[in-house]
């Protein structure tokens, strides 16, 4: 399995992702958003199918390392919303999105997937998904109307997940599914306050939790996993 990771957090998980047998691809620092998010992957690429819909700042890079990109069509810019065209969540059947924020190259692509319309523009950073019809959640608005559209859902609390420069992270941020039946975080649970909620949903859902590290779960804007 192949990822797109922010080469910020290169340090800190390499050696674990490694071991895990998973084949990393760095993405350099975006550099058209707030320094604080420009290693996140979920404002720099977002696939959908076999397509990756690219930040226009770093088509080139991507191109020059063999992969097929197309580019966003909106530019960047520091602040939200300008910054969040691409941090769109696909469960393989529902696509949760605000559809003020989607890049229009994104929009244009989505037209298989369940529409799930959410207040939320980092829906993909807030929404940790499951599998196609569960997602976990700390965003109240996206739960609500995640559950409307016949999704399973859990809502957690908000915080208790690290973010670089700000009060808190996201449980999507903080996680990616590499594989249907795994579940990647990017740190341990144990403060969490629902800890043992989100690990009884999992095996609920039939769904194994892999733990890259040691420390506190940390946002690191997810990971994009490669066709």
């Amino acid at each position: 399995m192949r990822l797109l990771i922010g080469e910020k957090y290169k340090k800190k998980l390499w050696k674990s992702l490694a071991a895990q047998g998973f084949e990393v691809d760095f993405l350099p620092d975006n550099s058209q958003v707030d320094t604080r998010l420009s290693g996140h992957a979920d404002l720099m690429v977002c696939r959908i199918g076999n397509e990756l819909i690219a930040s226009k700042n770093i088509v080139n890079i991507l191109t020059n390392r063999g992969y097929s990109v197309i580019p966003a069509e909106r530019e960047q810019s520091a602040g939200y919303p300008h910054d969040a065209g691409l941090c769109v969540c696909l469960t393989g059947k529902y696509v949760v999105y605000n559809p003020k924020t989607i890049d229009p190259k994104v929009a244009a692509r989505i037209g298989n997937y369940i529409p799930v319309r959410v207040a939320q523009g980092y829906s993909k950073c807030a929404v940790c998904v499951v599998d196609e019809n569960s997602i976990i959640s700390a965003d109240s608005g996206a739960v609500a109307e995640a559950a409307k559209a016949g999704m399973d859902v859990l809502i957690i609390e908000p915080g208790h997940i690290l973010l670089d420069g700000f009060r808190e992270g996201f449980i999507g941020g903080a996680t990616f599914q590499p594989t249907p039946d795994k579940l990647v975080f990017t740190g341990l649970l144990d403060q969490h306050p629902d800890k043992e909620r989100i690990l009884r949903y999992l095996r609920k859902k039939l769904v194994e939790p892999l733990f890259l590290t040691d420390a506190p779960l940390f946002d690191i804007g997810g990971a994009v996993a490669l066709p």
